[in-house]
């Protein structure tokens, strides 16, 4: 079958000069044609028949465009019908294999000629050089309610784009939210010069009432002498869908309407707007050591009140983080923030303190972060030791090589390493012992009540034991009353986080708390011999 898709606006077939009779009628086999969704081939033969364009399209079947195949009425020549459809049919097709090669919406150039550059400059001269792929990763939501919309920041994405890749490379658009650059120069450059593209077209786009943060997903691939260029986009592909990868995440949700589809990705938007303009805040949450008497530091937690919707609960706005793409920008922003406020700890006096921050399973992805981290805590003149990184049990379990390289590169900086929530996954015990992590907590899913849950308490000594076994800082989670903080110390534990010893408190507030602290050790002692440490956080 030939699929026709084009459409000729308000053309008239002339009946006059083509010898037809005005407003004959006209029927069409059925086993020639077959109605599909667009108005053209319908169209051409009702104007044939002297009538107005028929709002429909048909797939011609190659084979049978026969006059056979049509059944004419009020005189019209059969023959002369049969002649003048296989041509316009030709034309079409014709029409369609070109207008095929550009995209209807931004008019760019397909695969098709990007796959054909490529084997065209093929042997020496393209050896070495670069194919970068970029996806508008908003595409998709932005589609979901306002498909007008979606179309004109794909527009607007694309003029961006032209404006900023040179005219000696070919821009292309190899799917409906995905982008390719054939760099014509040597991949070394070409990487610097694709990194700055990236970040030119990451700027905000105004697209009507909305301003949209884009996120977008890069990926690339060097060409290798002699290799077939689709294989050279499938490497490119695979290099994004790798840079694309969701870590830890949990099944997706129901579809949602589109009036929630709409008012979750302005929430999307809205939170990208408060990364980047510093908008959020943070607060800390204070972590005790019972023994030695004092605060020995405080996790890192985001807060964000909505200009219009108030405070946004961390159980609605990090989920987004993960699925809007906004890990990394998160993540950073995370990051700058807890080494600021630790370096106002460390000018008063305060440097014996250490900021938890928690790490994204996504940040794992990152082969920058430990980079980053290093060159973070530079900025702010901290030493490695002041900043401790969570990551959950799950996440750790995920990309298995990955996080160990990645945690003993963090550990040969001087990073301290905590897997947060243990016990709450499915970890192997010869995994756990291969990575250098510092710090154990225990899922507060075990502390709670357990001064009433023998299962839980068996649980936890277990813990304990295990840590003291691998040499680990052992730390309880969540801890809100007495009783709860009174079994865990008789147990071993020694250092505690929760509710029970302080709320998040703000930077001036948590630095007020460590020098006058409120809270007070339990009545129970620890048990003769228990020397692990516990310590716990809220994260919400």
């Amino acid at each position: 079958m030939i699929p026709v898709r084009h459409r000729l606006g308000g053309w008239r077939w002339p009946p006059t000069d083509a010898g037809y009779l005005g407003g004959a009628c006209l029927a069409l086999a059925v086993a020639a044609l077959c109605v599909e969704s667009y108005p053209v081939i319908a169209g051409l033969i009702g104007a044939v028949a002297g009538g107005g364009m028929i709002l429909a399209t048909v797939r011609l079947h190659a084979a049978e465009r026969r006059a056979t195949d049509l059944c004419v009425g009020a005189g019209l020549p059969r023959m002369r019908l049969a002649q003048t459809l296989p041509r316009l049919a030709d034309l079409l097709a014709s029409v369609d294999h070109r207008t095929s090669r550009r995209h209807p919406v931004t008019g760019l150039p397909t695969r098709e000629i990007l796959l054909s550059a490529i084997a065209a400059e093929g042997g020496s001269t393209a050896r070495g050089h670069l194919l970068g792929l970029i996806r508008l990763v908003d595409f998709d939501r932005l589609a979901a309610f306002d498909h007008a919309a979606a179309n004109q920041a794909l527009l607007s994405f694309s003029d961006r784009l032209v404006l900023a890749v040179d005219a000696a490379h070919l821009l292309v658009q190899v799917d409906r939210d995905a982008f390719a650059i054939w760099f014509r120069a040597d991949a070394s450059a070409a990487g610097a010069e694709f990194g700055a593209i990236i970040y030119v077209i990451a700027q905000d786009l105004e697209i009507g009432s909305l301003t949209l943060s884009p996120v977008v997903e890069a990926g690339s691939a060097r060409h290798d002498d002699g290799g077939e260029p689709v294989h050279l986009l499938m490497r490119a592909i695979a290099a994004l869908s790798r840079s694309d990868t969701a870590v830890g995440e949990a099944l997706p949700p129901a579809t949602p309407s589109p009036r929630e589809a709409r008012e979750r990705f302005r929430l999307e938007q809205d939170l990208a707007q408060a990364i980047a303009r510093d908008e959020l805040t943070m607060v800390f949450q204070p972590i005790v050591d019972l023994a030695a008497g004092k605060v020995v530091g405080a996790e890192a937690l985001i807060r964000w009140q909505h200009p219009e919707l108030g405070a946004i609960s961390p159980a609605v706005f990090i989920p987004i983080v993960e699925e809007a793409g906004l890990s990394e920008r998160y993540g950073m922003w995370t990051l700058n923030a807890a080494c600021r406020e630790a370096r106002c700890w460390a000018d008063e006096g305060l440097s014996d303190l250490r900021v938890a921050v928690n790490l994204s399973a996504r940040q794992l992805l990152d082969d920058q972060l430990v980079l980053k981290i290093e060159r973070t805590l530079s900025r702010h003149g901290l030493p490695a030791s002041a900043l401790e990184l969570e990551l959950t049990e799950t996440a750790a379990m995920v990309q298995t090589a990955r996080t160990v390289d990645l945690f003993r590169r963090l550990s040969m900086l001087g990073v301290r390493l905590a897997i947060d929530d243990f016990g709450s996954g499915y970890s192997s015990l010869s995994y756990l012992k291969n990575l250098p992590f510092n710090k154990l907590k225990i899922d507060r899913e075990f502390v709670t009540a357990v001064q009433d849950r023998r299962d839980s308490q068996a649980i936890c000594k277990a813990l304990i034991e295990l840590g003291r076994g691998l040499g680990l800082v052992v730390l309880a989670e969540g801890v809100e009353d007495e009783a709860e903080v009174a079994t865990l110390h008789a147990l071993g534990c020694t250092i505690f986080q929760g509710y029970h010893f302080s709320r998040p408190l703000e930077g001036a507030d948590f630095r007020r708390f460590v020098r006058t602290p409120a809270w007070r050790a339990p009545r129970a002692g620890p048990a003769p011999g228990r020397t692990a440490h516990l310590e716990g956080r809220l994260s919400a």
